[in-house]
């Protein structure tokens, strides 16, 4: 009798416990699809990743004021591409990612060491228009987006 109590105990509090995990691991979850799927986003011809990440939060990610509390997810990656800087602006563009040049950019850093970038977001003018035969320009593409999910907790 003893042991069936213990059992169910057992059973109950594995149950709790994973219920919980589910529903406090959803802000993570959610963000790592949307980062998963700007990676899957197609790169251009001649162009390679040299690195990549994502990180959410609230109060992260330089998101707009006012949010209501809501959580940040920033995903980035950093390219290089022999392509020139207008045929990366037009194939980028037209999905609406921030797209910064070399220099263009700076990292910000959250107090919990979370990353995204900010600068001056390439526009269509004043873009060079060769291509790099010199060598690769190197750029970053980042997306961000403030998301809710069942469960959250606005502050």
């Amino acid at each position: 009798m003893k042991k069936l109590k213990l059992i169910s105990v057992c059973l109950v509090l594995i149950g709790i416990a994973s219920l919980s995990y589910y529903i406090f691991g959803q802000e993570h979850r959610y963000a790592k699809r949307y980062a998963h799927q700007f990676f899957d986003y197609p790169l251009p011809q001649k162009t390679k990743v040299m690195d990549k990440g994502f990180d959410h939060g609230v109060l992260y990610g330089g998101g707009p004021s006012g949010s209501g509390g809501y959580p940040t997810v920033a995903a980035y990656m950093k390219l290089s591409s022999e392509l020139s800087e207008k045929e990366i602006f037009e194939y980028y563009h037209k999905k609406h990612f921030e797209i910064y040049f070399e220099g263009d950019e700076t990292m910000e850093k959250d107090s919990k060491g979370r990353v995204w970038y900010e600068g001056k977001n390439a526009v269509k003018e004043n873009l060079s228009i060769e291509n790099n035969k010199g060598g690769p320009i190197q750029f970053i593409i980042q997306s961000k987006e403030e998301f809710s999910y069942p469960f959250f907790i606005s502050f």
